[in-house]
């Protein structure tokens, strides 16, 4: 099973869950889900230790942070009595962010991408030469998309981007027209692309980046 079907599974399974819970079938949800939502963390990031080499420091700061707080609304340790959760959550995502190392693209011969960083980072070189688009998610991490030498199946392919507390770079050819649609929310989105050279009457390849930024950024260049 993908990354994209398992964490759509995920949310489709809350949202069920939810809705059980406000018709009276599940009378206790709200109150479990109060105390064991941390294993929402906890399956995450050993999901991203498994599926992703290069995010296993990530992955087990958050199955980390998912255990402890779990715990703790368990009532087995009392450690955020004193300090809050999300603040340190930030500064470990900071730390990671500052000393994280470079590493090598992953090439795809895929016509599809869809990735995932989760307090953790990838990189993707794609050759396909028939590519269809595909989507980013980063959430306190960084993916970086390479499409120099990839090619479009048909004239237009669409890439969607969710950056929060993260951030995406994607690298088109010259000869691509990019159409940008999306919003930043304290982000922004930052196209550094040239308009490509027309031959004769012939429309070059487009490809449409539909992104939404949240604390987080995106970047487009040739």
């Amino acid at each position: 099973m993908n990354q994209k079907r398992w964490i759509g599974g995920i949310l489709i399974g809350i949202g069920v869950s939810i809705i059980l819970g406000n018709v009276g079938v599940l009378e206790n949800f709200w109150e479990l889900f109060a105390t064991y939502w941390p294993g929402l963390l906890i399956l995450a990031g050993g999901f991203n230790v498994v599926t992703n080499p290069a995010g296993k420091v990530g992955g087990f700061i958050v199955a980390t942070a998912g255990l402890l707080l779990l715990l703790n609304n368990m009532d087995r340790v009392q450690i955020f009595t004193q300090i809050s959760f999300w603040p340190v959550l930030l500064i470990l995502a900071g730390i990671w962010f500052l000393f994280r190392g470079g590493k090598e693209p992953t090439v795809v011969d895929k016509d599809s991408l869809n990735l995932v960083a989760l307090f953790s980072g990838n990189s993707s070189k794609v050759v396909s030469q028939a590519f269809r688009g595909g989507s980013s998610v980063s959430m306190f991490g960084g993916s970086e998309v390479d499409l120099t030498d990839a090619k479009l199946s048909s004239g237009e392919a669409k890439f969607d981007v969710f950056a929060m507390f993260g951030g995406t770079e994607i690298t088109v050819p010259e000869s691509w027209e990019i159409v940008i649609k999306g919003l930043p929310l304290f982000g922004g989105l930052d196209d550094k692309t040239s308009a490509p050279t027309r031959e004769g009457e012939v429309d070059p390849p487009t490809l449409v980046i539909n992104y939404l930024a949240l604390f987080g950024g995106v970047e487009v260049k040739n």
